[in-house]
């Protein structure tokens, strides 16, 4: 068994890969203030109510986009596992090329998703990842990560909207039922997933004539799946592209 986590700087997923399968996950909000005493106290509950005895976790491996929390991590893997923990970066074997400017700019996050996708469409993919940020990356068929795009996430957008006009209120960010919304939460939810779907499909639509390949258009993260509805490019979603991701690569090193 593989210990997954994916640091994000909202939340952080958790999952255990084993034989190829993600058999368990969790979602806990990013802490960077959680000690390694903090996060045995959460995961050690956690593992015994999936039945996951911590003996039969051989790896782990960790993508993060936080520095500041991996240090606890590190602790947690080698006090609670007995393992050193793997963190990926530009120098890890990962079985792909970041042939961009500066590879060591390109996110864990990025590369992880990069490897997971071209492991499932060998014919090359462009993977959305809808986070704290949104972005949009694409990897090759001859396993080339190309680049991509960086936007603003929908819920980073919607503080901003809240902490700086005088009278729209925080809502919560379901779909809505109607782009035409006939109250003020209802315009705003609108105004989030058909603005930020068309701004994706935007994006999609400059880089697709940049490439030599027609990839497979695959979106993943936490409010992806609504995204991916109302899109009219993305094809498919994947919670748990990352989770693979990490598992693939663990099993490379």
């Amino acid at each position: 068994m593989f210990f997954c986590v994916d640091i994000g700087n909202t939340n952080t997923v958790v999952g255990i890969a084993e034989k190829g399968a993600i058999t368990a996950r969790w979602r806990i909000v990013t802490d960077r203030n959680a000690t390694f005493d903090d996060l045995a106290a959460k995961f050690h509950p956690l593992m015994t109510l999936a039945e996951v005895p911590r003996e039969a976790v051989v790896k782990v491996i960790v993508s993060s986009v936080v520095p500041v929390w991996d240090h606890s991590w590190e602790r947690f893997a080698r006090e609670y596992f007995g393992k050193e923990a793997l963190f990926v970066g530009a120098d890890t074997k990962c079985g792909i090329t970041l042939a961009v400017d500066n590879p060591r700019e390109v996110g864990a996050d990025r590369i992880v998703n990069a490897v997971a996708a071209i492991a499932r469409y060998p014919e090359g993919a462009l993977v959305v990842d809808s986070g704290t940020a949104i972005t949009i990356d694409v990897v090759g068929p001859d396993k080339s990560y190309r680049g991509g795009a960086i936007m603003p996430g929908m819920l980073v957008s919607l503080e901003a909207l809240a902490a700086r006009t005088a009278k729209l209120p925080r809502v919560h960010l379901d779909k809505p039922l109607h782009a035409l919304g006939r109250s003020t939460a209802a315009g705003i939810q609108s105004g989030m997933y058909y603005g930020f779907g068309g701004m994706i499909d935007r994006v999609i639509e400059e880089t697709l004539p940049e490439l030599d390949f027609r990839p497979r258009i695959v979106a993943t993260g936490g409010l992806a799946g609504g995204l991916a509805a109302v899109s009219r490019h993305i094809e498919e979603y994947d919670r748990d592209l990352t989770l693979r991701g990490l598992d693939i690569i663990a099993s490379m090193n």
